[in-house]
């Protein structure tokens, strides 16, 4: 009896360890609008098992010394995640504006996210989900890609 509790507590370790066989993948990118006045940096986490994604964490800088330029990055943001969230839920966020950055970060849980009624509103999106409505890992490095982010 020792020995089979000793190798339960070995195989929940591993399985904690590995995290039951979720991996992850980053994408990232930078952009500069000098003209506008403002840099972003895009740092994308996305967490999958096999080809499927669970989730993805976000976290978006904009950098300005124009307090307008931030202001309004700012509010567009956080606009865009609360409508979001309360259309297909899933989004977890949080948007802060100090010393020069607009800060975002985002988890985006495709486990409860509505994806059929996202994609019912998103056709372009059908090609990213799996006949279960499940988001595909190639579809979510694809969405970011097209962005222009670099993905490891």
């Amino acid at each position: 009896m020792g020995r089979i509790v000793k190798l339960s507590i070995v195989l929940l370790i591993v399985v904690i360890m590995t995290g039951c066989g979720t991996k992850r993948v980053t994408c990232t990118n930078e952009t500069k609008q000098e003209v506008s006045g403002y840099n972003t940096k895009s740092k994308y986490t996305i967490y999958y098992s096999g080809d499927i994604a669970s989730k993805v964490e976000i976290e978006e800088v904009i950098e300005s010394k124009n307090k307008t330029v931030l202001a309004y990055f700012e509010k567009s943001l956080t606009e865009q995640y609360k409508t979001n969230n309360e259309k297909y839920k899933g989004y977890k966020y949080e948007v802060t504006n100090k010393e020069n950055k607009v800060v975002s970060k985002v988890t985006i849980d495709y486990n409860t996210m509505d994806i059929k009624k996202f994609v019912k509103e998103n056709p372009a999106m059908e090609s990213f989900v799996s006949k279960d409505n499940k988001m595909l890992l190639n579809g979510v490095k694809a969405m970011y890609e097209s962005t222009g982010a670099k993905c490891n």
